[in-house]
């Protein structure tokens, strides 16, 4: 126990370290981003325009193929394109999506050439896969006869689902993170860019955006982390701790679901917690307020396994009607701009994204995650639970107002 004490204040230390270096850049405005400051740094969209512009042989950026070569010597694709001859698309439009989805959709990045080669690069920052995406990429390239790859382009380079390639795909795809791939491939841009230009600055702005968005370390406090956590004498204590990580989340998880009933009970509601919350699937917590309607709850929770894409959404208690439609949702005072509605619930409902509740801004759906853990323990989740859900359905009546339907 001594010896893990002892490496927990040594991370710490280092841990303090990042922290004021991070508070002075912030002071200095090193630490401004244009990605950041315009709300883009976890637009799908955005990064793929990013990529694909440099990836473009005849982009703006002037640098002709350079930054296409070194992409392509990330991987042997068995392929080289003919310059010459490169075309470049974002959002490529395939056709409409087929009843038996083997066809159709839009391909986030697509580079052909006159050879008839194709690259095929799906983009993955927070979004889900779609039913049968891959597998409908791969049809449209075979159906062109294309010398082709696929690239999965995700945060961690996790494998696509069975739901995105189809059962026992016949083609191949490749996977690609941008911690692992795409930071190192904007370094070896910036390497062939002169430091004082535009050019540089564009690249070490967007790399540092990937940075923050992956939660990266500075280079120097992550090796000396390394190297605290590797010491021979620390060894054992951190294989014990990766070995009880789930547990360690899983108590952290059941702390903050205490402290987030504790407070809606404070605020008048009555939860109801399902047994095993956070382990299973189909499993969600309910908070209800008697005195405004006995039809009408808020529940958050997820219908997948380990705490999952968590969602949250007003529901109807006890099998109740509504005649309450999608034109009726504006009129009432929430946030029902951000919902979904659908059958089973008519009020809609939204993914937990970060403390914005942007779409795609974050991944505060996955409770597991280190930086969903974080905002736990900090208190940010919490606090937008309380000031943008709790508070407007109390202080604003909304399942008294929902009653009338």
């Amino acid at each position: 126990m001594d010896v893990l004490q002892q490496l927990l204040i040594s991370i710490n230390g280092v841990l303090e370290k990042e922290k004021l270096e991070k508070e002075r850049c912030e002071k200095n405005g090193e630490s401004f981003n244009l990605f950041k400051s315009l709300n883009q740094s976890t637009s799908e969209l955005i990064h793929s325009r990013m990529i694909a512009e440099l990836l473009n042989p005849k982009g703006s950026h002037g640098k002709g193929a350079f930054f296409l070569n070194r992409f392509m010597s990330l991987y042997d694709f068995e392929f080289t394109f003919d310059i010459e001859s490169v075309s470049v698309f974002t959002e490529f439009d395939i056709g409409p999506i087929s009843k038996n989805y083997t066809s159709g959709g839009r391909i986030d990045i697509l580079i052909t050439d006159a050879n008839n080669h194709a690259l095929i690069i799906e983009n993955k920052i927070y979004a889900t896969d779609q039913k049968k995406q891959l597998l409908r990429y791969a049809n449209y390239a075979k159906s062109k006869n294309y010398d082709y790859r696929i690239v999965y382009l995700t945060l961690d380079c996790h494998e696509p689902t069975e739901y995105s390639t189809g059962k026992n795909p016949d083609y191949d795809y490749v996977m690609f993170s941008y911690e692992d791939d795409i930071l190192p491939w904007l370094g070896q841009c910036m390497e062939g860019c002169s430091y004082e230009n535009t050019l540089y600055s564009s690249l070490f702005q967007y790399s540092q955006c990937l940075k923050e968005l992956l939660n990266l370390m500075n280079e120097e406090n992550k090796k000396e982390i390394i190297e605290i956590a590797t010491n021979k004498k620390n060894i054992n204590s951190v294989l014990a701790l990766f070995k009880n990580e789930r547990s360690i989340k899983k108590s952290i998880i059941e702390s903050f679901v205490y402290n987030l009933c504790a407070k809606a009970e404070e605020m008048g509601f009555k939860t109801d917690v399902d047994e095993h919350f956070g382990d299973y699937a189909e499993r969600f917590i309910s908070f209800s307020i008697p005195k405004q309607s006995d039809k009408w709850a808020l529940f958050i929770g997820s219908d997948k396994k380990n705490a999952k894409d968590v969602y949250y959404g007003i529901y109807l208690l006890n099998d109740k009607k509504t005649t309450i439609k999608k034109a009726n949702l504006p009129i009432i005072p929430h946030l029902w701009n951000v919902f979904e509605q659908e059958k089973n619930c008519p009020c809609g409902w939204s993914f937990f994204w970060s403390h914005s509740g942007e779409k795609y801004s974050g991944n505060w759906f996955d409770w597991y995650n280190n930086e969903t853990i974080q905002a736990m323990i900090d208190g940010d989740l919490l606090c937008f639970i309380v000031d943008n859900i709790f508070k407007p359905i109390k202080e604003k009546n909304v399942f008294k107002i929902l009653d009338q339907y």
